[in-house]
């Protein structure tokens, strides 16, 4: 458990001359008394889903019931993308908030910690949704305050891109660019693979936020140089049909219009009935785009010579 503090404190120190401010958003496994005591500073906020029905510092007083008796600040909505196992949805929740003080643990506590710690809570969850076991029910802990329904709603937010990085760690791991599987030894050396490689997660995740109309206003050369978008636009000559349906859909130059190629790279058979693209279909066209890219530009090179 001691990774979630570390880690927490490593990040913000190393962004302190360059933030203005940290947030730590974390799942349930760091729901740990330690991390809301200990990481917060003038800095630092955290945002950390419930796993724990605390006590409070009210005599009797638990977390859950204390907050289900909390009236209904507001309803807000989003769409849920598909996960394997589980078809993508629109989601309605029910929204409250409110201020709780938890009390430290009778067993295991740290008498460095305080007895009691003040805390801004937001419970989200979803009304009428498919199953009691799907439903949508997050109790989230955090430092910033949240005093409208419109901050509760950013709290909302903020967890929600939680599963963002998760999706970029994800690409890192085995179901993309495997990184576990390295074989470096020294220290320095996988610090600095790691570092490359989250940079091409980085983009494979760009293109999946930019796959849609998001990426309609936002340009191709956020990611790609002239002599890749040269690249590009041969690969959508090679890869659109006849039909419209066959078409890249996208407006020229844009990042939806470049991601649209990289995807059929990976595998994406280009239909918009089907399933969208994502991080791991988008590394893999990613790892033949850069191929084909250098070997057009080895071939523009050899080319040059001869003249």
């Amino acid at each position: 458990s001691y990774r979630w503090l570390a880690t927490a404190k490593t990040a913000c120190q190393a962004l302190a001359t360059t933030a203005a401010s940290c947030t730590i958003i974390a799942d349930r496994e760091a729901d740990i008394y330690e991390l809301l005591a200990r990481v917060p500073d003038e800095h630092t906020h955290v945002l950390v889903r419930a796993h724990h029905d605390r006590a409070l510092a009210v005599k009797g007083g638990r977390l859950f019931d204390t907050i289900g008796g909390w009236s209904e600040a507001g309803r807000l909505s989003f769409d849920m993308p598909a996960r394997p196992g589980r078809p993508g949805r629109k989601v309605r929740l029910a929204v409250r908030f409110g201020q709780v003080t938890l009390r430290q643990p009778r067993l295991g506590a740290d008498k460095r910690d305080p007895g009691q710690i003040a805390i801004n809570v937001v419970e989200a969850r979803e009304i009428d949704p498919p199953s009691p076991k799907d439903a949508v029910i997050w109790r989230l802990l955090t430092t910033h305050a949240v005093t409208s329904l419109a901050d509760a709603a950013r709290m909302i937010d903020l967890y929600r891109w939680r599963w963002t990085i998760e999706q970029v760690f994800r690409t890192l791991k085995s179901q993309g660019l495997d990184l576990e599987e390295s074989l470096l030894a020294d220290g320095d050396a996988l610090e600095r693979l790691a570092a490359t490689a989250l940079i091409a997660a980085v983009q494979a995740m760009q293109l999946v936020h930019g796959r849609g109309e998001a990426g309609h206003n936002l340009p191709a050369a956020r990611l790609f140089g002239p002599l890749e978008i040269t690249v590009l636009q041969a690969l959508i000559t090679k890869f659109e049909g006849k039909t419209a349906k066959q078409k890249n859909p996208h407006p020229e130059h844009s990042l939806a219009w470049a991601a649209w190629p990289i995807a059929r790279l990976g595998g994406w058979n280009g239909y918009a009935k089907e399933r969208p693209p994502g991080p791991i279909t988008f590394t893999r066209g990613l790892e033949r785009f850069h191929a084909i890219a250098d070997g057009f530009s080895l071939a523009n090179k050899a080319h040059a010579r001869l003249q």
